[in-house]
């Protein structure tokens, strides 16, 4: 061994004279004992050693920046023989153990860095990269591997080795202290006292100061400080932070350099780590997804009720589900509509919309995820999904797939009751026909309805001007489902053509007939949204006997065409229209002729006051009293005015045949609402 030999040399040379060895480099806070021998006290500056006179001192340099001093309690000189020899062996000793020094960092080295490959756990491997951060350099106390939140935009630490747990707390801006500018600049930092770290932390917030110190150990404050970057080519990771708290040696400038290096290093397996979490998080995720939709085909195959799909849907997502049945009004689970349909509005919400919405508002004041289920141009329901927490990737999956089986068991179902109305069509057409009544009596079972009862005949039509068939589609259907919920189990045969729904239903006797058609008012009322267009509806007679349906069924054309032509939206039964009966079959240019014949004379007046002048004449029953009052003119004027229409008019308003003449033109006028047109001609 090197020190034998100069323990050696120093017997053969001194005897039993105590000697120490020490050594100091710049970086240095005192003189370092290498070799000691005997009773000599700890010199640890110049100015001990110094103070002893029987003291040999004998120092020299070392590699450039480590100074060497010997010191031997003796009065003996050594010739330059021996003192080239004790050099020699002193620096063969220094070298030696200068190897061994590097052969030891590479070896932590190579540790480092076998541990931070053979993790891919990235808090583990955050950990690992800050417990050997801390072997690469002397003297190193803690640190902090500080990382940007996705969710908060904070600098935040990650992992921490020699700092309390409170530091977590932590949370500063990008650019906030030494951290963010290392981050921002990519640059780093070393700091070798406390004042050149605060002029670099001037911009930390009050509440980050406290956390950090309140969580340094025992409260000491740091003596020194390296800050790098950790980064992969120009993706920005985060910030590696070593502490130094007992300052015996300074930091030397190659001690950032072996820092960076070190940061550089893990930055490689920090990615590498991320891959393999997204990887594995991926693997995750696609698993679940075929799992998602195993579970769903299951289903499917099973042919469950689609009360037990959403029941499934719901137990999957974790969250309170529900679907309504668009076209029926059907809500599973069942809920009073109160709760859920009145806040929400689901049928307003969706009206024309094919893509998922959240509402705000519930009577629970929760919000809901709507969810529409889609084919074609029609929307056939919908999932409300109560967010009592965000959904996640795997719940839009759940969805998605549950939606997919909903579809499915929702578009058989339309396409039996497509076929359903069909029938419902073609067997209404053949009793409207009455043929073969024999074979209509037994048939009329099969269709839920009783024989020897009074049937009726209701046709609802939509109002006004429609966007597309897919909104009309959209709109029919619906109103379907709100009529079948309110008629319930009440016999009715009920079908549907384009914009027009036709509904015979047996009543036995008149005022099951009037309960009927006030459930349609309600179906109609519920339906009804400021984006739904109005409906006239036309109600036929109620008659027993299967070949009267035909005669319902005409008295309803009728009636709903009574409502057309006067262009008005409503309801109205067929023994209510009264003596306009006469005028239904009238095409609507006789009428406005007959009325622009009688009429026209006192419209080109062009006060007006004739003409309303015997109108209110007509609706006071010819009152001359009551006429008076209600224009506000004496009964003297009144008589004038009643002379001059019959000047104008050629008529004798006495006379029933004039009188009938001049009243039919102005009851068709307001009837049919006819008003005159620019030219001067009527129009209704």
């Amino acid at each position: 061994m090197i020190h034998e030999a100069v323990r050696s040399f120093m017997v053969q040379v001194f005897g039993a004279a105590p000697y120490g060895i020490w050594i100091k480099d710049e970086y240095d806070f005192q003189w370092n004992n290498w070799l000691r021998e005997g009773e000599l006290p700890e010199y640890t500056d110049q100015e001990q050693i110094e103070s002893s006179w029987k003291i040999l001192r004998y120092t020299f340099v070392f590699l450039s920046n480590i100074n060497i001093r010997v010191v031997i309690d003796t009065q003996k000189q050594l010739t330059l023989l021996q003192s080239e020899r004790l050099e020699s062996l002193i620096r063969e000793g220094l070298l030696k153990q200068q190897i061994e020094k590097e052969r030891a960092h590479n070896d932590r080295w190579l540790t480092g860095l076998r541990e931070l490959t053979c993790s891919l756990e990235l808090n583990d491997l955050l950990l690992k990269i800050m417990e050997n951060a801390l072997h690469v350099i002397p003297s190193l106390s803690c640190g902090l591997f500080m990382m940007v939140d996705p969710d908060s935009g904070k600098m935040i630490p990650r992992a921490k080795v020699g700092f309390q747990d409170s530091v977590y707390q932590y949370q500063g801006e990008l650019d906030e202290g030494i951290t963010g500018k290392v981050y921002e600049e990519g640059i780093g930092r070393m700091y070798s006292t406390p004042d050149d770290a605060f002029k670099d932390m001037g911009n930390v917030s009050q509440e980050n100061a406290d956390i950090i110190v309140s969580s340094l150990p025992d409260g000491i404050m740091a003596k020194g400080l390296i800050a790098v970057p950790v980064t992969m080519n120009t993706h920005k990771i985060g910030v590696m932070l070593v502490y130094q708290f007992e300052q015996n040696r300074r930091f030397a400038p190659h001690d950032l350099n072996v820092m960076q290096g070190f940061a550089d290093q893990a930055a490689i397996a920090i990615s590498n780590a991320t891959m393999y979490s997204e990887l594995l998080e991926t693997n995750r995720y696609l698993v679940s997804r075929n799992e998602i939709h195993n579970q769903f085909t299951a289903l499917s195959i099973e042919h469950v009720s689609l009360g037990h799909i959403i029941e499934t849907v719901g137990s999957m997502l974790k969250l309170p589900t529900y679907y309504v049945d668009m076209a029926r009004n059907d809500w599973y689970p069942l809920i009073p509509e109160s709760v859920l349909l009145s806040e929400l509005d689901i049928y307003t919400a969706l009206d024309s919309q094919f893509n998922p919405i959240t509402l705000s508002g519930g009577t629970d004041h929760s919000d809901y995820y709507l969810y529409p289920i889609v084919n074609g141009s029609l929307v056939l329901g919908c999932f409300a999904i109560q967010l009592d927490h965000p959904l996640g990737q795997l719940d839009h999956v759940i969805l998605e797939q549950g939606g997919a089986i909903v579809m499915l068991e929702m578009v058989n179902t339309y396409s039996l009751t497509e076929m359903s109305y069909r029938k419902n069509h073609d067997f209404f057409s053949d009793l409207v026909q009455y043929r073969e009544p024999q074979q209509l009596e037994a048939r009329l079972s099969s269709f839920q309805l009783p024989a020897h009862q009074s049937l009726f005949v209701a046709q609802l039509q939509l109002y006004g001007e429609h966007p597309d068939m897919k909104t009309t589609e959209n709109w029919v259907r619906k109103l379907i489902g709100f009529i079948e919920k309110e008629l319930g189990t009440r016999e009715h045969l009920l079908f549907s053509a384009h914009h027009k729904i036709t509904i015979l239903a047996a009543a036995s006797e008149p005022k099951v007939r009037h309960w009927i058609i006030s459930r349609l008012e309600t179906a109609v009322e519920k339906w009804t949204t400021s984006k739904t267009p109005a409906l006239s509806i036309g109600i036929g007679g109620l008659y027993q006997g299967l070949e009267y349906v035909s005669k319902s069924n005409d008295e309803a054309t009728r009636s709903l065409s009574f409502l057309l032509k006067q262009n008005k939206a409503g309801l109205m039964l067929y023994e209510e229209i009264g003596i306009n009966r006469l005028f239904l079959n009238q095409e609507p240019s006789d009428i406005e002729n007959y009325i622009h014949e009688i009429l026209s004379p006192l419209q080109q007046q062009k006060s007006g006051e004739l003409e309303l002048t015997l109108k209110t004449y007509i609706a006071a029953n010819r009152s001359v009293q009551a006429t008076a009052e209600r224009l506000h003119i004496h009964t003297n004027t009144l008589y004038l005015r009643l002379r001059k229409i019959e000047e104008i008019l050629g008529v004798d308003l006495n006379d029933s045949e004039g009188w009938m003449k001049v009243y039919l033109a102005c009851h068709l006028s307001e009837v049919y609402s006819v008003a005159p047109t620019a030219s001067g001609a009527l129009k209704l």
